[in-house]
């Protein structure tokens, strides 16, 4: 399979599919929890190595910067975390996990590079995060999960974690949280252009192109990013032995095999459309197409012998997501809004081996179709100074088609082929908000959901704050809330394995949190902070678990109860010093037991009273830069602690992954010319050449290296 040929082909065709269209988006610092330290932090940070864009000698100039905006709604006495703009264009190759990753306190678990990453807070499970993009819910229907590998933070623009109660603001099934995701900023005037090109270790080349135009009433921005790579990287197996002989053949030593990553190559492929239009009084119009196409061999295991040198393991996808939005013309004390959209994802994967005869025997070829139709409707009013209501209809029409053609074609495996299932999701939601006086706030909601034919219970969540004092701006809060995550199309459906007879997934959440901000030395100091305490106990969680006489599949079953409880704590410092020099720190800690506390399945279950797999108790994160007129240094750094793959807890040689830390740095420099900026930047990643996996057998790459370099034309604006 030539890689490169099919790259450089798709990258011409989508540049022959480019419309012409804006630059740079504004910085964005909305929402709860992006304090006032943390947005005179970005306003004294040089984002020149950010921005190419970005003319140096314009940020000298200023002597002051203000940021100012509206208090986020969906937070008030509950978490919420909002990622700046400099944060999401970091460097194309980012992922919307590795910024997570790096940036938060949610936990993020990768199957190798490039490959499935999912998202998990406060001690719950991914499927218990909700993602939503521009009000979409993006959710596998038939998995419940999202895969943040296949989200570019680079075309993103503005990201945002609800934890926990908060994501009830949003959509129900978020019994750890939600990550909400938009697009279709409007963008700045006149035409703009950026390309940015990426060259990296095991032959990984990143490219990504914007063109935009920025009008009185429309506007457009056509974003298209391309990923590569052999990922052909070299490790030490520790899950194998080799022997050491001497002349009379006796073993005298064992050693561990350097091995490299075969068939781990992949091609990601992206394309992003967004309109805009006022018009009027007849309101404005944003229309979202993101179209997605990836091809990702996966690799064997560590643990995977006498592997054949012919063989066939890979998936590939092909989704189309859409989105249209009217907002409607209305006085400035009320708002609404009407969205439409539609999703359809093709989903394959392939797995094949040579036995030795020299024909390929095939034991997958699975094919499964998604189509989803959204609509959404939002109203908000505000009676005076001291009540905001607000009310949202969702609707989600589900159809799925699942197939596995080897087994239809491969005798007594016929009785499995797959299924064919539709669901509709229907939500209302009712929430007001009242401020007694001003520093104090209360939020009272509820929301009512619809799967097929069956309703819930309503979904209540009270929240209040309280402004403690405002030199320092510090806030208390508290909420508690109830929430519901129905099983998922495969849950119900899937062939062999699937149980209709589950429980729906539910839950309280309680919360109580602070935060504050401060700033010193004429606003050249700033320090800000939040913390939280959560406490949640889910009912009838669902495990899939081995079944049947020989225990040869899977079958999902509701266990008694999880009791997911903890401690969230972030950290944000920003020094603006000397001439032009900028630091800034932004530091994460999570302290989230999650213990089975459910009844003993069978006299020899051991997980009661045991941490939940997969879930690491303790994880951190730090990310600190250093900034110098065009210049820009970037260090990053998580943690996460032991966690085990046995639900006994054994510390055996495949019941835990040991805990690791990470540390990524990128240098860059910003160049501005007459007619254009240039931005050239280096990432080494794993620094320090960790040793390390996020999923048992799964290998991950030593140290590693990828340089950028981007180009900004100015078109006029010299």
């Amino acid at each position: 399979m030539c890689l490169r040929n099919e790259i450089f082909s798709r990258l011409l065709l989508l540049c022959a599919m480019l419309v012409p269209m804006a630059a740079t988006e504004p910085l964005y610092a909305s929402g709860s929890f992006l304090y006032a330290g943390q947005a005179a932090r970005y306003a004294l940070q040089d984002t020149s190595a950010v921005y190419a864009g970005q003319d140096p000698a314009e940020h000298e100039r200023i002597e002051e910067a203000r940021v100012t905006a509206p208090r986020d709604t969906r937070g008030i006495g509950s978490a919420v975390t909002v990622f700046a703009t400099p944060a999401l264009r970091e460097n194309i190759s980012v992922s919307l996990s590795d910024l997570l990753a790096y940036g938060s306190s949610v936990f993020v678990k990768q199957s190798g590079r490039a490959s499935l990453s999912t998202v998990s807070f406060r001690g719950t499970s991914s499927s218990h995060t909700q993602v939503l993009w521009n009000g979409m819910k993006i959710n596998s229907p038939m998995l419940g999960m999202a895969d943040f590998s296949m989200i570019p933070s680079f075309l993103t623009d503005n990201a945002s974690l609800l934890h926990g109660p908060a994501s009830l603001a949003e959509t129900s099934g978020g019994l750890g949280g939600a990550v909400s995701l938009k697009t279709g900023s409007r963008p700045d005037n006149g035409w703009g252009l950026e390309y940015i090109q990426g060259f990296g270790s095991f032959m990984t080349l990143d490219e990504y192109l914007k063109v935009s135009y920025g009008g009185r009433r429309f506007s457009s921005s056509t974003r298209a990013a391309v990923s590569s790579s052999r990922n052909d990287f070299r490790y030490v197996n520790k899950d194998k032995n080799e022997n050491v002989y001497d002349s009379q053949m006796n073993i005298i030593g064992t050693y561990h095999p350097v091995e490299r990553n075969r068939n781990g190559a992949w091609l990601d492929m992206h394309l992003l459309q967004d309109f805009r239009y006022d018009a009027g009084r007849a309101g404005s119009f944003v229309l979202s197409a993101w179209y997605l196409r990836s091809r990702r061999e996966q690799p064997p295991l560590t643990v995977d012998y006498g592997m054949p040198a012919d063989f066939v393991n890979e998936q590939r996808e092909n989704t189309i997501r859409s989105v249209l939005t009217w907002t409607a013309p209305l006085p400035e004390n009320s708002s609404a809004s009407v969205s439409a959209g539609y999703a359809r994802s093709a989903l394959d994967y392939d797995y094949a081996r040579d036995g030795g005869s020299g024909e390929m025997t095939w034991m997958n070829k699975s094919r499964s179709r998604t189509n989803t139709v959204f609509f959404r409707g939002k109203y908000a009013v505000r009676l005076g100074e001291q009540w905001h209501l607000r009310t949202c209809l969702t609707l989600d029409r589900h159809y799925v088609d699942s197939r596995d053609e080897a087994k239809l074609t491969s005798g007594p495996a016929d009785r499995y082929p797959g299924y064919n299932a539709s669901r509709t999701e229907l939500s209302l939601y009712l929430a007001a908000d009242w401020h007694p006086f001003p520093g104090a706030g209360i939020s009272l909601s509820l929301r009512e959901e619809l799967y097929g034919r069956t309703f819930s219970p309503v979904i209540p969540s009270l929240s209040a704050e309280y402004l403690v004092s405002e030199k320092g701006n510090l806030r208390l809060m508290a909420s508690v809330s109830r929430n519901y995550r129905y099983p998922t199309l495969n849950d119900w459906y899937f062939r062999p394995g699937g149980n209709p007879d589950l429980k729906p997934e539910r839950g309280f959440s309680y919360d109580a949190g602070y935060s504050f901000a401060l700033t010193f030395l004429e606003d050249r100091i700033s320090l800000s902070g939040k913390g939280s305490w959560f406490d949640s106990y889910i009912d009838d969680w669902i495990l899939w678990l081995p079944a049947g006489s020989a225990k040869n599949f899977y079958t999902p079953v509701n266990l008694k109860k999880v009791h997911a409880y903890g401690v969230e704590q972030s950290l944000s410092f920003g020094w603006s010093f000397a001439d032009a020099w900028t630091l800034a720190a932004d530091g994460n800690f999570t302290w989230s037991p999650s213990i089975n506390c459910g009844e003993p399945m069978n006299k020899w279950d051991e997980s009661v009273g045991k941490q939940l797999v997969y879930i690491p108790e303790y994880s951190s994160s730090v990310t600190a830069s250093l900034s110098w007129r065009s210049w820009k240094l970037l260090y990053k750094w998580c943690w996460y602690s032991d966690r085990f793959t046995m639900s006994s807890n054994d510390y055996t040689i495949s019941g835990f992954i040991p805990d690791y830390f990470m540390s990524d740095v990128t240098l860059s420099k910003n160049f501005s010319f007459t007619l254009a900026c240039i931005t050239v930047s280096l990432v080494v990643k794993n620094l320090f050449d960790e040793d390390y996996v996020t999923v048992l057998s799964r290998p991950m790459p030593g140290i590693n290296f990828e340089a950028f370099v981007g180009i900004t034309p100015k078109f006029g604006r010299r």
